[in-house]
Order: structure tokens, then C-alpha cells, then sequence
């Protein structure tokens, strides 16, 4: 069910609507398709550069970004390959972490950031189940951006080890 939720946020979103680096907002569904669907490191890792480096540059958001973090969130429902998991989670740290690209500023789009992290919060506990696996470092990241309640992030770290 899972993907076919991953799929609805992918079809219900209008990317031509939507800001990329380079305008290739319509690349954005086939590479999020591929990225979920990936079997291993190779397939996820050229689904993930025709994400990273469109949606977000070294932290520059694009408007992409955002419906960007809902389709990752339900993809992170499904059974992924770990190799598509650990890029899903790569993704949506580097959209956590990011703030506006310059020409977001100058559209008047200044929250982007605030706002992605904001979608990702909807996610919370997908992010914190990943503690315990070898992406916990990725997942400590994200929650550091997104998780309000410190006393929570370190009740749940404490004594976990990353698989």
C-alpha cells in the first residue's frame, strides 16, 4: 500500500508548478519513482543525483523541495531496499538542512526552508525509527532540524546503536 501512497503524492503534485535547478522540474516524478524502486547502490545512486543537485543545491532549496518531502516520507513506509532507504534519508537531510536558493528569495519564497522542514516534521516517527539502523547518523541530522523536543531526541538515543 505503501508505494501506491508515495505514488499518489508523486501523481497529485503538478511538478511543472514547482522550481529546480535548471528547470527540470519534470524529471522530478520518473527520478523519485526510480529512487523508491531502487534494488541497489547503483540504480539508487543515479536516481539520487537526479534529485540532489535539482530539487537541492549545497543546501540552496528550490521550490521542488517541498512536495519533494512528502513523497520521500511515504516512500519511507514501504519496503525499500537499504541502499534506496539510505538515499531517501540522504535526500531529505540535504532538504532539512537547506535554506532558499537566491532565486527563491527574490520570488518572495523565504520560509521554503521553514516550510520543508515543517512537511518533514508530518514524518517525525519514520525519521526516529531509523535510529536504529546504519542510518542513524542521517536520522540523529534530520531530527536535530525538525524535532522541537530535545529531552525526547535524547531519551531515545540514549543506548541505541546504529546497525
Amino acid at each position: 500500500m505503501s508505494k501506491n501512497l508515495a505514488e499518489v503524492e508523486i501523481a497529485r503534485t503538478v511538478w511543472e508548478d514547482f522550481r529546480t535547478m535548471g528547470d527540470r522540474s519534470g524529471g522530478v516524478p520518473d527520478a523519485l519513482r526510480r529512487l523508491l524502486a531502487a534494488s541497489d547502490e547503483d540504480e539508487a545512486m543515479v536516481a539520487y543525483w537526479d534529485l540532489e543537485n535539482v530539487v537541492v543545491v549545497q543546501g540552496q532549496l528550490h521550490s521542488a523541495a517541498l512536495p519533494t518531502v512528502s513523497v520521500l516520507l511515504a516512500g519511507l513506509l514501504d519496503e525499500l531496499s537499504a541502499d534506496a532507504r539510505d538515499l531517501v534519508l540522504e535526500l531529505l537531510q540535504q532538504i532539512v538542512m537547506g535554506e532558499p536558493d537566491e532565486d527563491e528569495l527574490a520570488l518572495g519564497n523565504t520560509d521554503l526552508g521553514d516550510r520543508c522542514r515543517e512537511a518533514a516534521r508530518t514524518g517525525l516517527w519514520l525519521v526516529y525509527r531509523e535510529l536504529g539502523t546504519r542510518r542513524r547518523e542521517t536520522a540523529e541530522a534530520i531530527l536535530d532540524r525538525i524535532e522541537g523536543d530535545r529531552a525526547r531526541i535524547a531519551a531515545y538515543t540514549a543506548g541505541i546503536r546504529g546497525k
